[in-house]
């Protein structure tokens, strides 16, 4: 899982004033990821009653981290100058793990 110190690296963060909101976009980073796997991720094991489950692993810390950084840099999702999305880097090193239903 990812963690305050690595956000921190990330956003280029030499402060602990938003460690509080840096945490709140990980926890919501999460669930967006999961909510775009369509599955759950557990940090140490699948459970067995679980089989879409998927382990955390450094593609998902990664898009977690660039998902952050993202909302961190874009606090509004829509600026005067632009609109701006979520990097479609942070959705590639997760698409191999996406579920696709039929």
């Amino acid at each position: 899982m990812v963690t305050l110190e690595q956000v921190k690296f990330q956003c280029r963060i030499d402060h602990d004033d938003e460690d509080a909101l840096l945490l709140g976009y990980v926890a919501a980073a999460r669930d967006h990821i999961q909510m775009y796997l369509d599955r759950t991720i557990y940090e140490l094991a699948v459970p067995s009653e679980d089989p879409d489950g998927v382990l955390d692993n450094a593609s998902i810390d990664q898009a977690t981290l660039m998902i952050v950084a993202h909302w961190y840099a874009h606090r509004e999702s829509v600026s005067d100058s632009s609109m701006v999305e979520v990097p479609m880097s942070a959705y590639h090193v997760l698409q191999p793990y996406r579920r696709m239903g039929v």
